[in-house]
Order: structure tokens, then C-alpha cells, then sequence
């Protein structure tokens, strides 16, 4: 809904940032107020922060403004609302959004307190926080190689805002100081840099190493590339877009390290009045833990100290009184409390340095390729040399396996062509020693035949005709044995070599139009309607939906109505791309929370799939697929 709501802002300034009188301008406001008053539910709290995140106060107050032409005087009043003076506003400011009456009511919360004095388990007012077991998670996620557990840590380990963390923040060295850095890139301080000191709960090295190694991370590198072309100039339109495109997936890590599961009891006891996977319970409890390490003195100092901590105060400026009013805002911050004392946990074991000797011209190239690497010294240069010498001793290991599996294939080949031939030459030997057969048996018959006709003849001999059968038999298997070489073989039937069946011709499905895959029934062609579905839905999810509502999990449902395949193919297919999936889905934080590394149990509830799979099947694969949407 905050979408819909920046959309009618910036039709309302686009409409009326021209016009000159109040009957011009008037029809656009009650456009708007009828639009708030009947899409939306907001109530008055929510409105002006809804308002004001969409710039609508911004909008207007950047315009030119002329009494009776577009802005009316209006009495000004300071805190205790006396009247100081009066001031211009424009006709849309004082017909649309909140008056007066409407922004004292918002003011006027009691969330803070509420936090402040909530009591626990045992009776006292605040959360207790357990040093050890903030810091032995905190550590572990640290390590880790995912990306977004990765901030998260250093969202607990440092107290900064997850925009800080993800893309702005800044983190040097002080020199004397292992649990302190400097900090630059701090939110909400429209337009100013800031610069200053803050205490760190693991070692400051440690802690820049790790930030530099998630700005590393490719997601992250083209995260930050995406919104700066989205809102050029606009930062603070870039943090709220990378808070929004990032929130789903730290807070799912927040409530899995922290928050505790089902019925499990949490890590870190959340605040009041929010939910158990909110960043900003890290940022409170770090600053409660600092506090505790760093500071020794008086209330008023540590109150001091956790305002600077957390940027309420900005240090190193000269301070005035009034200025300590911002200390009202690290009260919301201050409802966690500690009973043990907080260490100084160690960074993990580095390994021992050694000098080595480069001529002049390569520590050049070793300075270059450390920019170009974004590397955060010349070791780190060197162990990019060494990891890709062997990357590439593997890929030469690899290459020159598959050489020899191509020569043994070769061969294997040419043995088979000799063996064809042998069977030739031998299946020709046997032609022959079949005519050889027919021409002996013919032989015989005629003996026989001839014998049978002097059998009316006076005879001076008797003759045993199977005796002479017997013996002409004989004869011939002697002489075919003679001929193949000792090969005993029976007086049969001629011969005939065995017919091959010729190589059945392979269909490239990935070179066919969408029209011929989805015409076709063969197996392979419905291997190809997964695949193409599968990535025409991550080709929607990254580049046409804007909002995680739009967005579609890939699911067995999802792809089986696309692709219009049996739903025991998708199966197989979605188990043997498992990875992807999982990537894809956590991307945008649409995997099962529960279970997130089994796909099979996403699924896409309170969506309209069949909308979405219209317009993929539209966009991305020529309207060939999707039988639903083209019923």
C-alpha cells in the first residue's frame, strides 16, 4: 500500500506544482484526501510517517512559495505552543496529510516509556542481557560465509543500522585502539558526514576484515549498484530500498540466532512492543553491552556515552544544552540492562606474517592488483595469486585428465573399427565356407541319387547307402576344418550377417523455438519446458516484479503449471536443481522459514498465481505455455 501511497504524492506534485491559485489547486487535494480516506487505513500515527517516507512533506516544501497564489501565512508556535510568528505553507499542506490537532495527537505516544518501565520475569523493570551467550552467537555469525548472517553480525557486533552495514558505513583504525574504530556513513543526518569514535565488541581489525569481505559479496556489490541507478542523488530513497530488499532476509536470521523457535526460549529477550526479529534489539543490546565495558562514572555519563554510541549526539562537537534533548531518543534504546561483566573477546587466530623481496615493478602490480581486488593489504594480494596458481594447477590436472579419457576413447574407437573389420573378414570366410557346404551337399546328392539308380543293376559289390552317407559327411567336416583353421562347423544353413539398426539422430531442444518445445511430447522436450519455465520465473522475479507480492516462489505447482509437465518430472527435476532454487527463493526471502533447505515446501500462499503465470508466460516464453492461462 506505501507504493500506491508514493504513487498519488507523485501525481499530486506533478498536478499542482505549477498552478498559481487556491481554485486550481483545491480539486487535486480532495483527489488525494478521497483516495487516503477510501484505499487506506492508516491511522493518524502511521499517516505522517507513511506521508513523509513517500516525501510529500519534502515535495512541497522545495517549491517557490507566494502568499494567495500557492501558500497561506500560518501562525508558527514553538514547543509549548505559543505563538512565535507565521510562516508560509503551501495550499497542500494545509488541505492534505495531518493539521494541527491531527499531529499533536501522534506526538503524543507512550512507547518509549511503556518500553522503558516493562517489567520481566523476575520483577525488574528492563531485559536482562547475558553477555556470554550475545557474544558467542555474535562471533559465530561473524564467521560465517552466508552473506546475511554475516551483517547480521556485524549489525550486533558494531550497534550500526542494517543500510550502515550493507553499503554506507565506514569502518578505520585507531591507532592504540583494538576494541574502537571510526565510524563515517551514518543514516538519518540529512546531508551531513559525520565522523566519529565507536567502541566495537570484537576486535576492530577483525571487525573492518569481515565488513570488507561482505562488501565482497557479489549479491551485495549488485545490490548497491541496482539502487544507485534507480534513485541517482536520492540516498536516503537508496538506504529505505536496500533495508526494504535486505529486511525479509536479516530478519529471518535475527529470529533464527536470537529470537528462538517455536517453543524454544530466545537467545535475546526482545523489546517491548516489537516483534522477535527486529535489528534494532541488536543495536540496543550493543549498546547496552559497550556501555557496561566502556564506560565508568555516572548515569549521566553512560547516558552520554550511548547517545554518542548509537549517533543521537554527534561527539567532538561543542554540545550545547539543548542539544541533549536527542538523549530522549537513546531512552527508547536503553531498556536492556546487565549483571555480568562484558569481556574482550579475541578475533580469530591469524596466521604468522613473513617478509618477502618483489622488484620495484612487481610491488607495483601488487599495488594495482590489490585496488582493482578491493583487497585490504598486499597479503591479501598474495593469497589471491596463490588461490588462483591453484585453481588453475587443478584446471590443468582436470585438463590433462580428460586428455587421457579422450585418448582412451580414441582408442577404444579404433579398436572397435578394427573389430568391425575382423568380423567382416570373418563373416566373408563363412560366406564361403557356406558355399563350400552347398556345393559338397549337392555332391553328395547327386551320388546318392546315382547310386539309387545302379541299385537295379546286376551287382558284384552290395552297397550300405547310410554307411556311404556317414562317410561323405565325415569327409566334408574334414575339409571345412581345414579351412577355418580347426574350427569345427556343422553342415547348417547359409549364413547371413546381422542387420544394424542405424544411430538414432539427437534433437537439440535448447536451439528450438518455444513453439516446437511446447508442440512436442518427447521426454527430452519436457525437460526443456522445466527448464524454460524455471528461468522465465527468475527472469520475472529479478526485472519485472518491484515488491516481494508480485514475486513468485519457485515451486513444484509453480513449474508444473507453467511447463504443463507431470508433477512426478518437475519433482525430479526441482531435486537435481536443488541449489538454484534455494538461491533463487532466499534471495527475496520466499523460501519456507521452517525449512528452508527443502524445496519441496515452498509454496506461494495468499498469491494470485495465475495472474503471475499469465504474465510470465506472456513475456518470457511467446504464450506457448501456461494451459490455464490460455483457456
Amino acid at each position: 500500500m506505501s507504493k500506491a501511497v508514493q504513487e498519488q504524492v507523485d501525481q499530486l506534485f506533478i498536478a499542482v506544482k505549477d498552478l498559481q491559485s487556491l481554485e486550481e489547486i483545491k480539486p487535486h487535494c480532495e483527489k488525494f484526501n478521497e483516495f487516503i480516506n477510501t484505499n487506506t487505513n492508516y491511522s493518524i500515527k502511521s499517516l505522517g510517517t507513511v506521508l513523509s517516507r513517500a516525501g510529500f512533506y519534502k515535495k512541497f516544501k522545495s517549491l517557490p512559495l507566494e502568499q494567495g497564489k500557492n501558500a497561506a501565512s500560518v501562525p508558527k508556535h514553538d514547543a509549548q505552543g505559543n505563538v512565535t510568528g507565521n510562516e508560509l505553507k503551501h495550499y497542500v499542506l494545509l488541505l492534505c496529510g495531518l493539521d494541527k490537532k491531527d499531529w499533536e495527537e501522534r506526538n503524543e505516544t507512550t512507547r518509549v516509556s511503556d518500553r522503558v518501565m516493562a517489567s520481566g520475569e523476575d520483577g525488574n523493570t528492563g531485559i536482562e542481557v547475558d553477555p556470554d551467550t550475545y557474544l558467542e552467537v555474535t562471533e559465530k555469525l561473524l564467521a560465517s560465509v552466508d552473506p546475511h548472517e554475516l551483517a547480521v553480525g556485524l549489525i550486533a557486533a558494531t550497534g550500526r543500522r542494517p543500510h550502515e552495514i550493507l553499503a554506507r558505513g565506514k569502518f578505520t583504525s585507531i591507532d592504540g585502539e583494538s576494541y574502537q574504530v571510526n565510524f563515517e556513513g551514518q543514516g538519518k543526518k540529512r546531508g551531513e558526514k559525520p565522523v566519529f569514535k565507536i567502541s566495537t565488541l570484537f576486535p576492530a581489525s577483525y571487525i573492518i576484515e569481515r565488513l570488507n569481505h561482505l562488501r565482497n559479496d557479489a549479491s551485495i556489490k549488485e545490490l548497491i549498484k541496482q539502487v544507485n541507478h534507480e534513485f541517482s542523488g536520492d540516498v536516503a530513497a537508496q538506504n529505505k530500498t536496500i533495508e526494504d530488499r535486505r529486511g525479509n532476509s536479516l530478519r529471518r536470521v535475527v529470529q533464527e540466532y536470537f529470537g528462538g523457535r517455536g517453543n524454544e526460549e530466545p537467545l535475546l529477550n526482545f523489546r517491548h512492543g516489537q516483534e522477535q526479529n527486529d535489528c534494532k534489539a541488536l543495536r540496543a543490546a550493543c549498546a547496552c553491552l559497550v556501555t557496561e565495558r566502556d564506560c565508568r562514572g555516572s548515569l549521566g555519563a553512560k547516558m552520554y556515552f550511548a547517545a554518542c554510541f548509537l549517533g543521537h549526539i554527534t561527539p567532538g562537537e561543542k554540545i550545547s544544552d539543548s542539544d541533549l534533548k536527542h538523549i530522549t531518543t537513546t531512552l527508547g534504546y536503553s531498556d536492556y540492562y546487565v549483571t555480568k561483566p562484558v569481556g574482550f573477546p579475541d578475533g580469530p587466530l591469524k596466521p604468522k606474517l613473513s617478509n618477502i623481496r618483489v622488484n620495484s615493478s612487481d610491488l607495483e602490480v601488487i599495488r594495482h592488483l590489490q585496488e582493482k581486488l578491493e583487497t585490504p593489504n598486499h597479503q591479501s594480494v598474495v593469497r589471491e595469486l596463490i588461490n588462483s596458481y591453484s585453481n588453475r594447477k587443478d584446471i590443468a590436472l582436470q585438463l590433462q585428465s580428460a586428455q587421457q579419457k579422450v585418448a582412451q576413447l580414441e582408442a577404444q574407437v579404433k579398436q572397435s573399427q578394427e573389430n568391425n573389420n575382423q568380423l567382416e573378414i570373418q563373416v566373408k570366410q563363412l560366406q564361403e565356407i557356406n558355399n563350400q557346404l552347398e556345393a559338397a551337399n549337392n555332391q553328395l546328392q547327386q551320388e546318392k541319387a546315382a547310386m539309387e539308380t545302379t541299385a537295379h543293376l546286376p551287382q558284384t559289390v552290395t552297397l550300405n547307402v547310410t554307411e556311404l552317407d556317414s562317410w561323405l559327411e565325415k569327409k566334408v567336416i574334414e575339409v571345412v576344418n581345414k579351412v577355418t583353421q580347426g574350427i569345427a562347423i556343422a553342415p547348417t544353413t547359409t549364413a547371413t550377417p546381422a542387420k544394424v539398426a542405424p544411430p538414432k539422430e539427437e534433437i537439440d531442444w535448447q536451439a528450438k523455438t518455444d513453439a516446437e518445445v511446447w508442440g512436442s511430447k518427447a521426454t527430452l522436450a519436457a525437460l526443456e519446458k522445466i527448464r524454460r519455465s524455471y528461468q522465465a520465473i527468475c527472469l520475472y522475479n529479478d526485472t519485472v516484479a518491484t515488491v516481494d507480492s508480485d514475486r513468485l516462489a519457485i515451486t513444484n505447482q509453480a513449474l508444473r503449471d507453467l511447463s504443463g509437465c507431470n508433477g512426478l518430472l518437475v519433482r525430479d527435476w526441482i531435486e537435481q536443481h536443488k541449489d538454484e532454487i534455494i538461491s533463487h527463493n532466499a534471495k527475496f526471502g520466499m523460501e519456507n522459514k521452517k525449512d528452508p533447505s527443502n524445496p519441496a515446501s515452498y509454496a506461494n500462499k495468499g498469491k494470485d498465481t495465475d495472474k503471475i503465470l499469465s504474465l510470465i508466460n506472456d513475456e518470457f516464453l511467446s504464450g506457448e505455455a501456461f494451459k490455464a492461462g490460455r483457456n
